[in-house]
């Protein structure tokens, strides 16, 4: 891979303006580093005598085993900056990656047909990549992207090149791309990237769900960007309208620097509310809470606003150790995060949600469904494996008295399903009590409203419970058929789409007429716009992000009550219109109330 570093254009050269997708807000001008993949470089292919087959083969394991290490590096680079979802983009890299038939394809190749070590890598990596894009499902699908950044380090490996995704920029830029792979963005030198331009791209490609969890602004979907600008020339990238203005005029920089002297005025005032309980502006509450993880420093929570944890992912203890963690293991995890809350703040912990997108080594024939999105995961999984259910609910139960723990169910799709995880829940406690170990006896029990079918149970399951969480991501996902990772379908995956709130507004309803709470830890709860409408609706609490509680907590506290009900009273009545208007409706009309709001998104 290759960094082109050109001279910067000594004459003065035209402006101009390009519009793309806004993937992660702030303004930043700065010079543009041009970064080129190099995907046309030549893999060189030669015929190898068969005494050579055994040395071929040593320096390809040699560079599987590097790749190996970069790729964890990388992983464990990434854990250390953020937490959740985003945390676990390199899983799939290493699956990959560890597939025995992978290398045993590229032995093959060389031993079979004699050729070196690059030739095989690049003709098995084609086929993989060509069966992935040629896959009905779009997790799949979006495996042949993987397969691709790992083969350019295994090339780059083999030819001694280093790390093939290391970028060598020497003063504060803008890199400029065609596209950027997870592994490019996270390499990022982070003390001298200002932001990041590309061509290609989409709001829930890898690339841009890392430019939000690291800060970085972001625009992408630009076009030709890359093909029309040399590094050094100037540019103005708006993250929050999704603009790039490159070489812009005196008046531009002018308004630019405007904007992002506003904006840093506003992200100083963040710190003001980070210690207030969150409200709306006439005083209604709205708790913040933070979505984490084992990995996540639970003692910044307090330092960022949250108020609590309204979800926890036990899942991660599973697939970081790539196996299932023990209930002495899990104890101590979940009491770590109760002891670190003050007084009076809860811990929701989701029961294991693997299957779909996340999955272990040894986790049975879950991972060779067909569509796993629909298959033995989350609720499903555990119930039909007790022993696991078992093990976690005991944890959960002994954590608990340790401080005000809750425990959710995720997936629930049938009120018999909530009925046997009770029940299992009921053993354990009874195993607990007459082991003398202590717990707390009135747990509170959730479940997660993130399957049309629950939605439409409400009423039946909010009599089995003592509170609603409502996962957005995969509400919106199920209810629209949209895989929200893939870009092709990207535009469709839309939180306003007046399905997805009817069945939002079902949930509160139910919820509010049994006197339990609602809380939403979806990734459009980080959103001002989409928080706004969503404490419009009646939802109680929010959950996200740790780093994202600040500034929506701040655009929630400008609002009232009263303006927040009316809007969502007028989206009710919009069920004609596109959900991408509906959208852009509630945006305007909240800048109409509180200005600053564009600088917040």
């Amino acid at each position: 891979m290759n960094n082109e570093a050109d001279a910067a254009c000594g004459a003065v050269r035209e402006m101009r303006m390009l519009t793309g997708l806004a993937v992660s807000r702030g303004f930043v001008a700065g010079p543009a580093f041009l970064y080129r993949a190099g995907t046309s470089e030549q893999v060189p292919e030669y015929r190898i005598e068969p005494a050579q087959v055994e040395q071929e083969v040593s320096r390809l394991a040699d560079a599987f085993a590097l790749t190996r290490t970069q790729i964890r590096s990388l992983a464990q680079e990434l854990k250390k900056r953020i937490s959740g979802d985003e945390a676990t983009i390199f899983d799939g890299h290493l699956m990959i990656l560890d597939d025995p038939s992978f290398l045993g394809s590229c032995k093959e190749k060389i031993a079979k047909n004699l050729r070196n070590a690059e030739a095989a890598v690049k003709q098995v990596a084609d086929t993989y990549s060509s069966i992935f894009a040629a896959m009905d499902d779009a997790y799949l699908r979006e495996r042949a992207q993987d397969v691709g950044d790992i083969t350019k380090r295994i090339l780059r490996n083999l030819s001694g090149g280093g790390d093939a995704h290391a970028l060598r920029v020497e003063q504060p830029c803008i890199v400029v791309a065609d596209e950027l792979s997870p592994s490019e963005t996270i390499s990022l030198p982070k003390n001298l990237i200002l932001g990041f331009a590309t061509d290609r791209g989409s709001t829930t490609s890898h690339a841009s769900l890392l430019a939000r969890a690291l800060g970085i602004p972001a625009v992408v979907g630009l076009g030709s960007l890359s093909e029309q600008i040399k590094s050094g020339d100037l540019l103005l990238l708006d993250g929050t309208r999704g603009k790039v203005i490159v070489n812009p005029g005196r008046e531009e920089r002018a308004a630019f620097e405007k904007m992002m002297l506003r904006s840093r005025t506003l992200e100083e005032s963040l710190d003001q509310v980070k210690s207030q309980p969150g409200r709306t502006r006439d005083g209604r509450s709205v708790p913040f809470l933070a979505n984490v993880d084992n990995s996540t420093p639970m003692t910044d929570l307090y330092a960022v606003g949250a108020e609590g944890i309204g979800l926890y992912r036990t899942e991660y203890l599973w697939l970081q150790g790539d196996r299932e963690p023990s209930e002495e293991e899990q104890t101590q995890a979940y009491t770590a995060a109760a002891r670190a809350l003050p007084d009076g703040q809860s811990v929701t912990i989701r029961v294991l949600d693997l299957g779909g997108d996340k999955m272990i080594k040894g986790a049975g024939a879950a991972h060779k469904e067909a569509n796993p999105f629909l298959g033995n995961r989350s609720i499903r999984f555990l119930l039909r494996n007790p022993e696991i259910f078992r093990r976690q609910l005991r944890a959960v139960l002994r954590a608990s008295s340790h401080g005000n723990v809750r425990i959710m169910y995720p997936m629930i799709t049938a009120i018999d399903e909530l009925h046997a995880a009770n029940m299992e829940l009921h053993a354990c406690m009874a195993e607990l009590k007459a082991e003398g170990i202590p717990f707390d006896e009135s747990i509170r029990r959730g479940v997660m409203i993130e399957i049309p079918a629950a939605a439409l149970i409400a009423d039946a399951l909010a009599k089995e419970c003592e509170f609603f969480s409502i996962g957005t991501n995969d509400l919106i996902q199920y209810t629209l058929a949209v895989d929200r990772v893939n870009e092709t379908v990207a535009r469709l995956y839309q939180p306003t789409h007046p399905a997805v709130l009817q069945l939002i507004d079902l949930s509160v309803t139910a919820a509010h007429a049994h006197g339990l709470k609602v809380s939403v830890c979806g990734e459009t709860a980080a959103d001002p716009v989409m928080a706004v409408l969503f404490v419009g609706m009646g939802v109680d609490e929010l959950s996200m992000s740790p780093n994202l509680i600040r500034l929506v907590k701040r655009a929630v506290s400008q609002i009232s009550f009263a303006d927040a009900k009316a809007l969502a009273d007028t989206v009710r009545r919009m069920k004609g219109t596109p959900a991408d208007k509906v959208y852009t409706f509630c945006r305007n009309q909240l800048i109409k109330l509180v200005p600053d709001l564009l600088f917040l998104q």
